[in-house]
């Protein structure tokens, strides 16, 4: 559900107007909560001695974040504009 809001709050940033900055803050909580939702895969993985692959998961992740964020807010600026 926080998941969700944080692409709304990015689609009403990009509606009211907001510098693009708020597409990282968004990106950021989005990736937040899906480490905090899984911690405990990481700290297995960690413990397995599985770092690389874990590290190139949460990357993986902030860009998941980071497109849902940008076209969230992309979708607010078209709506603001028509």
């Amino acid at each position: 559900m926080l998941g969700y809001l944080a692409i709304l709050g990015a689609t009403l940033a990009g509606l009211a107007g907001l510098p693009p900055w708020t597409i990282a803050a968004a990106t950021i909580a989005l990736a937040s909560l899906s480490y905090a939702e899984h911690h405990r895969l990481y700290e297995r993985g960690q413990e397995l001695g599985l770092s690389a692959m874990l590290d190139s998961i949460l990357l993986r992740s902030m860009f998941n974040g980071l497109i849902a964020s940008g076209v969230a807010y992309g979708g607010g600026w078209v709506i603001r504009l028509l």
